[in-house]
């Protein structure tokens, strides 16, 4: 009977992919940079580019996330920042480290935004005119 749960407990490693020595495993996906469309927003490490803009009533403001870097500690991989767009009153993009926000700005005002991420440091204006 002990042979028979020794042989199940060993069958049971193997069919759930156990392995003995010798495996590798690959880096996981990496995330890659997304280039702004024209007239948009790079959300780069530290810093919006450009951290001003001013634009007509009914404009819609695309910030792209350009946060990855190569690491060469990570496999020749890459590591990207985690980043927000949020604006004064609370809305914004969520917290992400690749992508785009869009948000389309229909009255006339300043409207501050900053990284939930990085605080005063980080921070941006797009005044609607």
């Amino acid at each position: 009977m002990k042979a028979f749960f020794f042989v199940l407990a060993v069958a049971s490693l193997y069919g759930c992919g156990g392995s003995y020595g010798g495996g590798t495993t690959a880096p996981p996906t990496q995330n890659t940079n997304t280039p702004p469309q024209a007239g948009g927003i790079s959300v780069e490490n530290n810093s919006f580019n450009p951290s001003a803009k001013t634009v007509a009533v009914g404009t819609t403001v695309q910030w792209a996330w350009n946060s990855c870097v190569a690491d060469p500690n990570y496999g020749g991989g890459t590591t990207c920042t985690l980043h927000s767009v949020t604006f004064d009153d609370g809305t914004g993009s969520v917290t992400q480290d690749h992508g785009t926000f869009s948000k389309v700005f229909n009255t006339a005002g300043t409207f501050n935004y900053h990284c939930l991420v990085h605080g005063s440091a980080m921070t941006g204006t797009i005044t609607v005119q």
